[in-house]
């Protein structure tokens, strides 16, 4: 007879613990689950401020305005004076341009004076502005300036003792905090390159950057109750310094206070995308992988890690197929992988993260064959066709988040072309979001935007660094947005580490090395920047767009006024004074004078101290 095999109840609770854990995980991998993946809220939102801009009014800063001088036949004063207008917008301070070449300058009632002219002499009699700084007022030379009469006339009252020969000079280094954070920074690479005057400057001239060679680049000087500030180089007219004017501007006036957006984004490009079957011989080498193995085991891992370590969101944009499908139908393409979509989309809005569109496929929204030649790409023939595609990635990207709304877009190598954008107006009505290149492009063909509202209601986001490593110019970049209107905004593709140039030649572990290097650097540099997605960071972008800031000064306190006050609010002010009290507001100190200034309220204000 045999004996019965009895279990504990123990055992029993085991198995019954294990069949449930199972279940759960098919669960929450099946699209049950998704279908509960939302962003309702973020969409409202999104959606409500887009109404309220559409019925709003564009906001004049009030105050003495700032005085802008430049010479309107030399287009290089232009440049200048354009890169000065549009970081003085983003300031919301008040401006009055003045082309010399109308009329003689006069720096009465200025609240400071900003000369992008090289030839002192079209200014007129310079003793006039001479006095208004004499007097109390501030001027900033943003141009090497020639040595004509009216220079000699002017130059001992800028804080130069000798003035020398004219030479090209490459680099630079900041001997001040004039770039927060910065202070010591040393770039020697050619994209920083002046046409300096050699100097030697009063030894009461305080100087906040060099050439990389040690000649003096950026300095201030006081001259009676004010005080002249003077860049002795030619690279201010691009955009990628606005970083340095920004700082010279919030250190030549007393306790300089100006908004910021305050946000670091990651944006993932192609991603979740098609990951071809190969097998890549560096990376079995070091993995025992093929490529999608080592993308879902060793890449999105480190990526997932580093985001938590360093307190990161990724706005990861897809693409449905790497065909160069161009007429229709669209409909599902061969290489779509919806099984990587559901897994990787999953993943990233688990993280806090956020899934945009990259586009049907990866040919720019573009008509002109000349152009997508550049690329290697296949030209469009219509607006409507274009349309269709993008049709086609929404309606796949439907199927594994039913009820996920999309809002932002990246344009493929960073191209769209007007009929483009109008073909994801027709075919995309939620698109609220267009995150394309924030830097000049020298070849004309990228989509290069400032941070704005579109008149058709479009948040325009622009990326300004990429890539895994960060070289000088990444750094360099880093460094002048933040300083000049507090953002961080980074993108990477995945293949970056299969791509000879683009991976420096390193492989993953170095590669990931150096990646988590610039994260921390990043963290520890600058704690404050908030992390955020595109469309998180675009809503709080456009609330500071839409809104106007009062400032009354009365002794030693600064008092603010937000109109419409929408939430938490952010400026950074330059001080070489202690903070006495605060009310409606909290300060955090982030450099040596130097604060960040977040308004709690309406109406603020700061006491200062000694």
């Amino acid at each position: 007879m045999k004996s019965k095999i009895r279990l504990k109840r123990s055992i029993y609770l085991i198995i019954i613990g294990v069949v449930l854990l199972a279940i759960g995980v098919q669960i929450a991998q099946s699209r049950f689950v998704l279908q509960f993946s939302r962003n309702e809220q973020t969409s409202s939102s999104i959606k409500q401020l887009k109404a309220s801009m559409a019925s709003s009014t564009e906001l004049t800063p009030s105050g003495t305005p700032y005085c802008l001088a430049f010479d309107g036949a030399n287009e290089y004063s232009v440049k200048v004076n354009d890169q000065v207008r549009q970081l003085l917008k983003y300031m919301k301070k008040p401006v009055n341009a003045f082309d010399i070449r109308q009329g003689e300058f006069n720096p009465t009632d200025c609240e400071m004076v900003i000369v992008s002219v090289q030839q002192l002499n079209l200014l007129g009699n310079t003793q006039t502005l001479a006095d208004y700084v004499n007097q109390g007022g501030y001027a900033f030379f943003t141009v090497q300036l020639d040595q004509d009469d009216a220079f000699f006339r002017l130059y001992r009252k800028i804080g130069i003792l000798d003035a020398g020969n004219i030479t090209i000079q490459q680099g630079i280094t900041i001997t001040s905090n004039v770039l927060i954070g910065e202070s010591g920074l040393a770039i020697d690479d050619p994209f920083l390159t002046n046409t300096v005057m050699n100097v030697e400057l009063e030894k009461k001239s305080r100087v906040l950057a060099t050439t990389a060679s040690g000649m003096p680049l950026l300095w201030d000087y006081r001259h009676g109750k004010g005080k002249f500030m003077v860049f002795n180089g030619t690279m201010l007219q691009e955009k990628i310094n606005r970083g340095l004017l920004a700082g010279a501007i919030s250190m030549l006036q007393p306790d300089f206070i100006y908004p910021i957006f305050n946000t670091k984004m990651m944006y993932i490009d192609d991603f979740p995308a098609p990951i071809g079957k190969t097998v890549d011989a560096a990376i079995y080498r070091d993995y025992r992988r093929d490529r999608p193995a080592f993308f879902r085991d060793i890449w999105w891992p480190d990526m997932l890690k580093a985001a938590k370590q360093y307190d990161i969101k990724y706005s990861a944009v897809l693409i449905e197929s790497y065909n160069d499908v161009v007429t229709p139908p669209f409909h599902s393409p061969v290489d779509a992988d919806e099984e990587g979509l559901i897994t990787y989309g999953r993943e990233v809005l688990k993280s806090g993260g956020e899934i945009g569109l990259h586009g049907f496929n990866h040919q720019s929204l573009v008509l002109s064959q000349e152009v997508a030649d550049k690329y290697g790409y296949q030209a469009w023939r219509n607006v409507e066709e274009m349309a269709e595609s993008i049709k086609e990635a929404l309606r796949f990207t439907k199927t594994a988040f039913p009820n996920y709304t999309m809002l932002t877009y990246v344009p493929p190598s960073n191209a769209l072309s007007p009929e483009g954008r109008e073909a994801l107006k027709l075919g995309w009505p939620d698109i609220s979001v267009i995150a394309s290149l924030y830097g000049e492009d020298a070849s004309g063909l990228s989509y290069v935007q400032e941070y704005e509202i579109a008149q058709d209601g479009i948040l325009e986001m622009p990326r300004v660094t990429s890539g895994y490593t960060q070289g000088s110019f990444e750094r360099w970049a880093e460094a002048s947005t933040i300083t000049s209107i507090g953002v961080f905004s980074h993108f990477l593709h995945p293949d970056d580490l299969l791509h000879a140039v683009r991976s420096k030649g390193l492989n993953w572990e170095k590669l990931f090395e150096k990646f988590a290097d610039m994260l921390a650097r990043l963290d520890k540099t600058y704690p404050w920047l908030r992390p955020m997605t595109s469309t998180e960071s675009a809503i709080n972008i456009a609330e500071v767009l839409t809104s106007s800031v009062d400032w009354n000064r009365s002794g030693r306190t600064i008092r603010g006024s937000i109109k419409p006050y929408r939430g938490d609010a952010f400026f950074i002010l330059r001080t070489e004074k202690t903070m006495r009290s605060l009310k409606g507001c909290t300060v955090r100190k982030i450099d040596d004078g130097t604060y960040l200034i977040t308004a709690s309220k309406a109406e603020f204000y700061i006491e200062l101290g000694d």
